[in-house]
């Protein structure tokens, strides 16, 4: 299971010069913005690459027929999917520490509104990469993508449309203790997705 995981991340070192240059972009807009909105563009950062990485891991063995030879390598289809779960995992919580280190670092400190703000990102990329990847197993990369960003979109269209209702935003009490149940439900849902996607994986042909 270590190879393949190794074998992503050798595929991924085709992308180093592209995620350099979009490190060093939000570097310098992270450097520029103030403390406020710091917290925001780094939550982006944890989402966006976290899903960019594990898309493309997808989008590299399907370009190389990798279904086809993956079938018989004298691993259990669980661990083949494990392989995969884990290496987003990486993705999000390495991010994820980086941003904290760089809100220590360049802003001095760090507040619990930033902790939170990260550890909602984090959970978000969990949720995306939760319904992404059962979908990629069952009808391949670029339906999935169509469904995620449906996905993406349904929540927004929804607040847009609780704004035009006028309806009463939820009291601050309600959203902390939100937040703090968010992580765990983006981890059940991450496990559940796990689930899914061997059942999918372990009935599909080929």
């Amino acid at each position: 299971m270590t190879g393949l995981i190794l074998k992503d991340l050798l595929y991924l070192k085709r992308m180093a010069k592209v995620l350099i240059t979009l490190l060093a972009f939000y570097m310098i807009l992270f450097l520029q913005t103030g403390k406020d909105s710091a917290s925001g563009i780094l939550s982006g950062v944890i989402v966006m690459l976290t899903v960019i990485l594990s898309s493309n891991a997808f989008a590299y063995d399907e370009a190389a027929k990798w279904r086809v030879y993956e079938l018989s390598l004298p691993v259990s289809k669980s661990r083949i999917i494990l392989a995969r779960y884990l290496l987003a995992l990486i993705f999000s919580t390495a991010l994820t520490l980086i941003s904290l280190l760089m809100e220590l670092v360049a802003l001095r400190g760090a507040v619990w509104e930033t902790g939170t703000a990260l550890l909602t990102a984090w959970s978000i990329a969990l949720l995306f990469c939760a319904v992404l990847f059962p979908t990629v197993y069952k009808y391949g990369m670029q339906k999935a993508r169509l469904m995620l960003m449906t996905f993406v979109l349904l929540p927004i269209l929804a607040m847009t449309l609780l704004q035009k209702a006028n309806l009463p935003l939820p009291k601050e009490s309600v959203l902390l203790m939100t937040l703090r149940i968010f992580p765990l439900f983006a981890v059940a849902a991450y496990f559940l997705s796990y689930l899914i996607s061997c059942r999918v994986f372990t009935h599909r042909k080929s």
